[in-house]
């Protein structure tokens, strides 16, 4: 379990990097400059946002506080209103996006279901492949159970679990000359739909499925229903050494192109008044497909969670990709908010999360301060207990009292002390930044679990 909690401390980023440096003025007033890429620009100052919070951040970063961040760009209300680039990098460079490949290969997946070239997400992914392909020990019957959902919600069951094995089956299948059947060739570790694990090889599949309904090798497919009607130029494909596009990772865009992913997104699948995506693949890509067991939903390539802004709950879903790539769309608050980075198997890359829930949320949303209260010994008592994490029960998190302050021991044994709000609403800091702990009460007003926030993360512990 420390481990699984653990990510939560990836996720809190590092406030240590986020000691005290001068403030200076960073030019965020400006705004982007307008190009003739179809983007809209606007300044900050257009939206009243707090100048002060982004040059913070933009100082911060420039000073080293956050570590090998290469760009930060926000879109509000469908305008590009700040991009800042760092370490030597610009607007035209093209970025490596690694994983966050994947979230536009759900996009073009469920473009594909709405026009026919594959029946439904539903759709057995054998089918694609019985006429040329055949796994060493066959097209068994849990071989035939896949299903192409199963590969976008990574509930395959196939035995490859690159978060666990440190991405030991991806690298495998680089080794191999022939990226589908290696992928066809895995063994079973569990039925189809059984138990989630991160599996980027079998992705492979689902592109060639594309292509094989389609007709058009995936990078044409992607150019003619997506690419081209965002004016999006720029994007390379990684390429198998049999010359198929790989959906998993290993694509390089430019970040302004980047950030029309999560407008479309945004916009529900409309860009300029034409329809690209449809709503429903939008709503079920976004929403919950597969446990990852982390703090985070996993839809189809896309992950989904919340955070608190002050007593606002924001909602965001995003592509993520290692080294701290990610394309985050807060559908609530009409904002897309792009970061590109060079933190590869850290952490750090972490970072980005920190920037979002601290400076840039804040700065646009203006959220009202919280004002804190004092609990009677009553109120403090119906909080006391041991509380269960709900997919790991042998994690607890334990609300004490002590000289009139109620603690709460982390599944890390970590001491927190909790400020109140109301008599349910609580925040505090630990090391690794601020958490915010929400309790809900029965219809008969017992309190029965507590949700721990994190940087979008979250953690439901239900009492003993």
């Amino acid at each position: 379990m420390r481990s699984t909690i653990r990510i939560l401390v990836v996720i809190l980023t590092l406030a240590v990097f986020s000691a005290c440096t001068p403030e200076s003025k960073s030019g965020v007033s400006q705004g982007p400059e307008k190009l003739d890429d179809g983007w809209n620009v606007a300044s900050p100052t257009f939206f009243n946002a707090n100048l002060a919070l982004l040059d913070s951040m933009v100082s911060r970063t420039e000073s080293g506080a956050y570590v090998n961040i290469h760009s930060v760009l926000v879109v509000k209300d469908g305008m590009l209103a700040l991009e800042e680039y760092f370490e030597g990098n610009s607007r035209n460079t093209l970025h490596e996006i690694r994983s966050a490949t994947k979230s536009i290969g759900s996009m073009l997946t469920g473009i594909a279901i709405d026009k026919g070239f594959i029946k439904s997400e539903n759709e057995p992914m054998y089918k694609f492949f019985e006429d040329d392909y055949k796994p060493t020990n066959g097209w068994t019957e849990r071989a035939k159970q896949v299903e192409i959902r199963h590969l976008l919600n990574m509930m395959s069951g196939y035995e490859c679990d690159d978060l666990v094995t440190h991405f030991a089956c991806e690298n495998a299948m680089y080794r191999s000359d022939d990226w589908v059947q290696y992928s066809i060739d895995l063994p079973f570790t569990y039925s189809p739909g059984g138990y989630w694990m991160y599996n980027s090889s079998s992705l492979i599949l689902v592109g060639e499925a594309i292509a094989r309904g389609s007709g058009l090798k995936l990078e044409s497919f992607a150019d003619h229903y997506l690419f081209e009607p965002l004016i999006i130029e720029r994007f390379q494909w990684q390429f198998s050494p049999k010359g198929r596009a790989w959906i998993g990772g290993g694509a390089r865009m430019v970040p302004r192109e980047m950030a029309k992913i999560g407008q479309l997104m945004l916009n529900r699948g409309v860009w300029n008044g034409q329809r690209i995506l449809p709503e429903e693949w939008i709503d079920k890509s976004t929403t919950k497909q597969g446990e990852m067991r982390s703090g985070v939903d996993y839809g189809y390539l896309w992950q989904r969670a919340s955070s608190y802004i002050g007593r606002d709950l924001v909602t965001a879903y995003w592509a993520s990709g290692n080294g701290g790539q990610y394309i985050i769309v807060l559908p609530n608050n009409a904002m897309v908010v792009v970061f590109t980075g060079g933190n590869y198997d850290s952490p750090l890359a972490g970072q980005p999360f920190q920037m979002l829930i601290d400076y840039i949320l804040p700065a646009f949303l203006r959220s009202v301060p919280l004002e804190t209260m004092t609990l009677t010994q009553e109120e403090m008592a119906r909080l006391t207990g041991t509380y269960m994490l709900d997919f790991e029960p042998s994690a607890t998190s334990t609300i004490r009292i002590h000289d009139d302050s109620i603690i709460l021991i982390s599944p890390e044994n970590e001491s927190i002390n909790l400020v109140a709000h109301s008599p349910t609403f609580f925040t505090g800091d630990s090391q690794y930044g601020r958490v915010t702990v929400v309790f809900e009460e029965s219809n008969q007003g017992e309190i029965v679990k507590q949700t721990i926030y994190g940087y979008l993360q979250s953690f439901v512990f239900k009492r003993k």
